[in-house]
């Protein structure tokens, strides 16, 4: 009897709701069944319904201002030409150039040269201390002996000659920094770069006994002063592109003004030393913007006009360049001097 009425007792209790184990608290499900219906959109509130509207506006606009600032970009303004390209060697080229001339010196310090190579050599060094000297009969006189003796040492052997100019370059270097250091210039100095320290002077290449030429543009210079003194064109004897390329990014910034005084990058003036450079390289560098070059030097000299034909070509050339945006705002600076001349 007593199990019975405790059986029915607890079907009692299991029929009722259930209830959460929190007190006085309903359970979720219970929560979500005794919730009260939810508003409908035409029963809330104004603000309500205007920002359902409005969601989403920020990206929007965000795509609104992104899609102006492109039209105002694609719009060139006039712009006074304040960079000048220059050439861009290759780091890696010029490493390959320097491993080079240091096996062919190498091999020309632990293999004895031929006695017509060392001739060279000898010709050379007494060209240099001509020239050095300023003896103007000396250096007619010397320079007929090196192109004697160039043309023997060639005769003989290519190879070897250029071991003897990768040699004298060596010297020539540890020269110049020793010159750096102690402000004496050494024999070698003297006789593999004649008159050096003079040029570095009226050239303005100069700065606190410090010669602003970097190392490649350095071995560069040197190279084809080599070339031009013993009148060997050979391939094999040109400096590479990047050396070529290191020269005139160096000579581009530090120009030599119309008398031979040096015009600096600093001062900002141009001259046709700059011109005549812009053509050597283009001749050499397919890549270098030549023509946007000579536009910015013509600007600055005043010469608009031809300023105008120059980057009209560039932009001809190269219409989506790196250089295309730069080039319209010089073009419509370049125009707007040209149309204030003919008022």
């Amino acid at each position: 009897m007593n199990r019975d009425v405790q059986t029915r007792a607890k079907l009692a209790r299991s029929s009722r709701s259930p209830r959460d184990p929190v007190k006085g608290a309903s359970s979720p499900a219970a929560q979500i069944a005794n919730a009260p219906p939810a508003q409908t959109l035409r029963g809330a509130p104004k603000s309500s319904r205007l920002a359902r509207h409005l969601e989403g506006w920020q990206p929007a606009l965000l795509c609104v201002l992104l899609a102006g600032s492109g039209a105002i970009l694609a719009v060139p303004h006039p712009a006074e030409p304040s960079f000048l390209p220059t050439p861009m060697p290759d780091p890696r080229g010029l490493a390959r150039s320097r491993e080079a001339d240091h096996r062919l010196a190498q091999k020309a310090e632990l293999e004895p040269l031929d006695a017509d190579i060392r001739a060279l050599g000898s010709a050379l060094r007494a060209y240099g201390i001509a020239d050095a000297a300023s003896d103007q009969h000396a250096v007619v006189k010397s320079r007929k002996d090196v192109a004697l003796t160039a043309a023997q040492a060639l005769a003989l052997d290519e190879e070897s000659v250029l071991r003897l100019r990768a040699y004298q370059l060596r010297a020539f270097l540890r020269a110049v920094r020793t010159w750096e250091i102690t402000g004496i210039e050494g024999p070698d100095l003297t006789e593999l770069g004649g008159g050096f320290t003079g040029m570095l002077a009226r050239n303005g290449w100069v700065s606190r006994g410090r010669v602003l030429l970097d190392d490649a543009a350095l071995r560069a210079a040197w190279k084809r002063r080599w070339n031009e003194i013993t009148g060997i064109d050979r391939p094999s004897f040109q400096p590479t592109l990047d050396e070529h390329r290191a020269f005139y990014r160096f000579v581009l910034v530090y120009p030599i003004g119309p008398s031979g005084a040096p015009a600096g990058a600093s001062q900002g003036a141009e001259s046709p030393y700059r011109l005549k450079k812009i053509d050597e390289i283009a001749a050499l560098d397919p890549a270098y913007p030549a023509d946007l070059a000579r536009g910015i030097v013509l600007y600055r000299l005043g010469r608009y006009l031809p300023a105008v034909q120059a980057f009209r070509r560039h932009l001809e050339a190269s219409p989506d360049g790196p250089f295309t945006l730069r080039a319209r705002g010089y073009l419509r600076a370049a125009l707007g001097r040209v149309a204030e001349v003919e008022q």
